[in-house]
């Protein structure tokens, strides 16, 4: 039988010119393998080059009031030369794959040939073709599927696929089966991409320019999106996505430039073989010189390296790269490139760790080992600022006023330069305003079960409406986010079930319900708006413009004019006499700083600097500039009603602050956690990594953020630096450890103590039926 290799070219030579199919890979069988995977390794540190210096000049204007001088510029763009190094590596990759993929075609080609008429072969050739064409896909997706990182990343995709109800059903019931077909699509996609690339120099002059103008446009678009659009969300799905599609059309059109320009060609090889050799060298020596250095200085300049992971698309994706690579335990933690692994040779020890107690070891990185003494001293430093409750001559009334997502210093009773808020800046006139007051977590679900139980974490305590339950007061609900509320409102006797479809409708509702009570037993009214979260309404009467800023700020002045209404009431009923009244917010809310929009993924002051404002009858009106929480909310009403706080509560009693009395207020701290789950599956399925921020604030005004994820610190001096856009860490390296060991033994504390079923953690999992909960 004759050797299939022998005849498969002088039959296919027989097939008219006009009806065959251009070879695209005959420029690689004429090189060697190192020289064809050398140049598929220069196409990819092109496209990197290109994107690098794109990316250089956004963020060169971007981050202009970040860098501190002209070096931190410099080093800025030095730690890009890991771009070029992370591109070379997966070019040389992908030239890997596709040399892998020829063996493989022509194989199965020369195995699926046959002899035949001639009129015949172009069918079978194309056939052919087309069955180890999708064989060979199919090969791929099966082989990628089995990494778990990319099965991870697929998944993931999957999984927000499935938040569309029309996709929901098909896609949770194929989940395996539709990986396997995502991944063969993307391999598909990038081999039509390649075969355009490379028969690019046969097009047209014209042709040639639309294929690189849409390239140009298609690039820019995903930069765009990627850079601009839920920065810090979707990580894992759609940045992650429009990276590779980024990267993946930076290298087409690198490529393309390569094969349409013959003279680029020749020009090279005009020079001479030393000068060419001489150009190489050196510049791999100035790349590797510049990569060099950013691994030794990486974790030397906090400020840069919080840029890095915060406000960069393509950078941050090749830094976790090789963290990834050099993981070598593979616990999500890298000893290199500020990965915060102190040890990267057992799993058991790295930043996402939780602490065991007197183990001997730093489990996560920073607190030390925690002893049982470290909590015993935390605990009797609360207890030492324990302050004894008031005893007013008749218990007062309560009207607590939770209005949601409502950053502090959009209230004109904050400074700000709209008037927003007439009727709260009255309440205020004759109150205590905080002037820096701080969420303990700039999410709802997370910060809810904090403030109700004055602690730090969700640890099963009475909440504070239980106490006011239990000593006689007539507890009432008004209506907003129900489900969540009775989660953590324990005590209420009287659920207003009503509905009203808008806030005017609510205040009607709670002035009309509030009048009808007997003045001689005290009631607690809970009030919630969930005006001004997104998505935003214009009102007429309020109309600032139609920025994003301009929307919330209308927001704002219309829940301040429905809420004037209660204080009339309070007013003209002599209620004001007997009531104390507390206006606070969980969280705040990004309008475009740092690149940010809405909230629940930072620790900064526009999510989580938030207002506060009591009103105690008979205490004269005080602005307060300590930085206190809204933990101490419970405390504080307790005590200012005579009750005693249950012992377990760590928010402090601020009656003495707001009498200006000397006390000095504890650290202020906040945790936040970010999640992109799937409602459809159980936690312990989920893919994607759970985020993780902790901040401390000490009385001097600094302040501390630490991003557990990428091990970045930032340290602020917030009485200085009201945008936080001075990063002092490295700067101010006593102070900045200082705060690390107060943060690292309150994050090593709320681990060992936080039950596994707190309420926090199931936040991201929908906890309620409530549709408001989706705001």
């Amino acid at each position: 039988m004759p050797n299939p290799s022998t005849q498969v070219a002088p039959s296919e030579s027989a097939i008219p010119k006009e009806a065959m199919t251009k070879t695209s890979h005959k420029a690689d069988e004429k090189r060697s393998l190192p020289a064809s995977l050398g140049g598929y390794a220069m196409v990819g540190g092109a496209a990197a080059l290109l994107l690098a210096l794109v990316e250089w000049i956004d963020t060169n204007i971007q981050l202009a009031p970040v860098f501190e001088s002209f070096s931190e510029r410099l080093i800025f763009s030095a730690y890009l030369s890991l771009n070029l190094m992370g591109g070379a590596l997966i070019g040389l990759l992908i030239g890997l794959f596709t040399h892998t993929a020829l063996l493989l075609k022509g194989a199965a080609e020369r195995v699926l040939s046959s002899e035949g008429e001639v009129q015949h072969k172009i069918f079978l050739l194309t056939a052919r073709r087309t069955v180890t064409g999708f064989g060979i896909a199919a090969l791929a997706a099966f082989l990628l599927n089995q990494q778990p990182t990319v099965n991870r990343y697929v998944i993931a995709v999957i999984r927000e696929a499935e938040k569309i109800s029309f996709l929901k059903d098909p896609l949770l019931n194929h989940e395996r089966s539709t990986s396997y077909l995502i991944l063969m699509g993307l391999v598909i996609a990038c081999w039509a991409v390649w075969k355009v690339t490379r028969a690019s120099n046969s097009l047209g002059r014209w042709p040639r320019a639309v294929w690189l103008a849409g390239l140009i446009i298609l690039m820019a678009a995903a930069y765009y999106i990627d850079s601009r659009l839920e920065v810090q969300l979707y990580e894992q799905t759609l940045h992650r996505s429009l990276f590779l599609l980024d990267f993946a059309l930076a290298m087409a059109f690198a490529a393309t430039i390569y094969f349409s320009w013959p003279g680029l060609h020749s020009s090279w090889f005009k020079a001479g073989a030393g000068m060419r050799r001489g150009l190489v060298i050196g510049a791999i020596v100035v790349v590797m010189g510049l990569v060099a250095f950013t691994f030794f200085h990486f974790d030397r300049n906090h400020n840069l390296k919080t840029q890095i992971f915060y406000r960069t698309t393509q950078a941050k994706q090749h830094f976790k790269l090789f963290q990834w690579i050099l993981d070598f335990d593979r616990d999500g933690y890298s000893t290199f490139l500020g990965g915060g692994d102190p040890n990267d040779w057992q799993a058991s020890i790295n930043p996402g760790q939780p602490e065991v107690i007197e183990d001997g070891i730093d489990n996560n990185s920073i607190g030390g080992d925690l002893t049982r003494q470290d909590i015993e001293e935390w605990k009797r430093e609360r207890e030492l600022l324990y302050t004894p409750p008031d005893h007013p001559a008749r218990p007062f009334n309560v009207i607590f006023i939770f209005i949601d997502t409502l950053r502090a210093d959009h209230l004109s009773a904050y400074g700000y330069h709209r008037s927003t808020t007439p009727n709260i800046d009255k309440l205020a006139a004759r109150s205590s305003l905080f002037e820096n007051a701080y969420t303990p977590a700039p999410n709802t679900f997370e910060a809810l079960p904090k403030f109700m139980q004055s602690s730090h974490w969700d640890g099963h305590f009475p909440a504070w409406t239980e106490v006011l339950a239990r000593n006689g007061y007539h507890t009432i609900l008004f209506p907003g986010r129900l489900p969540t509320m009775l989660r953590h409102l324990k005590g209420i006797k009287e659920v207003v079930h009503k509905r009203p479809k808008s806030l005017e409708r609510k205040i009607d509702l709670i002035i009309e319900r509030l009048s009808l009570l007997p003045p001689d037993r005290p009631f607690f009214a809970y009030v919630y708006s969930s005006d001004p979260h997104r998505p935003y309404k214009k009102y007429d009467e309020f109309d600032y413009g139609s920025s994003l800023t301009d929307l919330y700020d209308g927001e704002i002045a219309y829940t301040d004019s429905q809420m004037g209404r209660v204080f009339d009431w309070l007013e003209e009923s002599g209620r004001i006499n007997d009531t104390v009244v507390v206006l606070m917010s969980d969280h705040g809310e990004s309008l475009g700083e740092r690149g940010m929009y809405k909230h629940s993924r930072q620790l900064y002051n526009e999510q989580a600097q938030v207002p506060m404002i009591v009103y105690v009858p008979g205490l004269a009106p005080r602005r307060v500039p300590d930085y206190v929480s809204t933990i101490d909310l419970g405390t504080t009403i307790l005590s200012a009603v005579g009750l005693e706080p249950p012992k377990e509560y760590a928010g402090v009693n601020l009656l003495p602050l707001m009498r200006g009395q000397p006390f000095t207020h504890p650290p202020v701290y906040a945790e936040q956690t970010s999640s992109e789950p799937s409602p459809f599956v159980r936690p312990h399925q989920q893919v994607n990594p759970e985020g993780k921020k902790y901040m401390v604030i000490t009385q001097d005004g600094y302040k501390l953020i630490y991003n557990r994820n990428f091990y970045t610190f930032e340290l602020y001096d917030l009485k200085q630096d009201r945008g936080e856009e001075r990063n002092l860490y490295n700067s101010q390296p006593e102070r900045a450890e200082s705060l690390k060991k107060l943060l690292g033994r309150f994050i090593d504390i709320v681990l060992a103590s936080r039950p596994w079923d707190a309420d926090e953690n199931q936040y991201s999992f929908g906890p309620t039926e409530d549709e408001e909960d989706e705001k």
